[in-house]
């Protein structure tokens, strides 16, 4: 309410659905918790998809949705710039857009901070991009090709890299002194084992996609019902592969 009496917008979400998703997704295992959130996405239990501990992180959801009720922009790091610039609080999203901060000339701890898991449920999840090399005949190729993995891994470009982005290194033996506030608090998670799998890794993309389009639509029309999102959700898990 008090960043609402003073124009800022509480919430930042793009017009994107993958981000009204994701947001409801780190909700469901911020509030729901862990387990809540392996039982839905992971063992698909629609019954539980559809009970009480849900309709926590629905009310939940219907708050977010209220406080991002006036961001009316597309991409997300636009979003991400309404934080930056201080017309937004804050924003649900993954450790990319510290790249949109460290651009604008902020540091982390000091201009602007990370609440991993929302404060509530502090998890790092393994879901994102990787590098797949195929099998090649062509010798030449196929040396080019470790070159470029030995590359990738190098502990030089990991550390270059991960500061760049605000992600953190694929390996543990990388010299990690100059990383920043943010990245302080994941490699801290990572070593408690607190890591759960995403959902672009326990649905196959038709489930993830029907669920985009929920919550999508959730966060644009604030007329839907909490009970119609939740029935439809349940009904998104029941039918998921």
């Amino acid at each position: 309410p008090a960043l609402e009496k003073a124009g800022i917008i509480p919430l930042a979400v793009g017009g994107q659905p993958w981000q009204a998703s994701g947001a409801f997704d780190v909700l469901l295992a911020a509030v729901g918790g862990t387990d809540a959130f392996l039982k839905v996405y992971r063992d698909k239990d629609a019954k539980f998809a559809g009970g009480p501990e849900i309709a926590k992180v629905f009310k939940a959801a219907d708050d977010a949705r209220k406080m991002a009720k006036n961001t009316n922009v597309q991409d997300w790091n636009q979003a991400t710039n309404l934080v930056i610039t201080g017309k937004a609080g804050g924003q649900i999203m993954g450790d990319w857009a510290q790249g949109e901060f460290q651009v604008a000339g902020k540091t982390a701890g000091k201009d602007y901070t990370c609440l991993p898991g929302l404060g509530l449920n502090e998890v790092i999840a393994t879901g994102g991009d990787a590098f797949y090399f195929p099998l090649l005949k062509d010798a030449d190729k196929a040396k080019a090709q470790e070159v470029l993995a030995e590359t990738l891994l190098d502990p030089k470009t990991q550390v270059a890299f991960n500061l760049k982005k605000g992600s953190l290194p694929v390996r543990g033996d990388v010299d990690l002194n100059t990383a920043n506030d943010c990245m302080k608090k994941g490699l801290a998670i990572l070593a408690k084992g607190a890591v759960i799998p995403w959902t672009d890794q326990l649905l196959s993309q038709d489930s993830q996609k029907q669920k985009e389009d929920l919550f999508s639509e959730f966060f644009a029309k604030p007329d839907m019902t909490l009970e119609e999102a939740q029935k439809r959700f349940a009904d998104i898990i029941a039918s998921a592969d």
